[in-house]
């Protein structure tokens, strides 16, 4: 289990996650006004890309999310 990640720009949080397979499975999602579809969350140990699926993004919104399944793009171990 992976505690805590987040986006460099601090608009992406995502905690408790595990990786299963080719996707991360998120506790609590949290975007504030993101409307990209990827983005890069990492902690000190991982670094992973992950698409945003369209219900997530907003240009002005918060949005949280539970139990989220996020496509896992491209993994690094740091």
């Amino acid at each position: 289990m992976i505690d805590y990640l987040k986006s460099d720009d601090s608009r992406v949080h995502a905690i408790n996650c595990t990786k299963e397979g080719a996707g991360l499975d998120i506790g609590i999602l949290c975007l504030m006004s993101f409307p990209e579809e990827t983005a890069t969350i990492c902690n000190e140990r991982h670094r992973f890309l992950v698409e945003i699926p369209s219900e997530f993004r907003s240009q002005s919104e918060k949005v949280k999310a539970f139990n989220a399944t996020l496509t896992i793009l491209n993994h690094e171990q740091i």
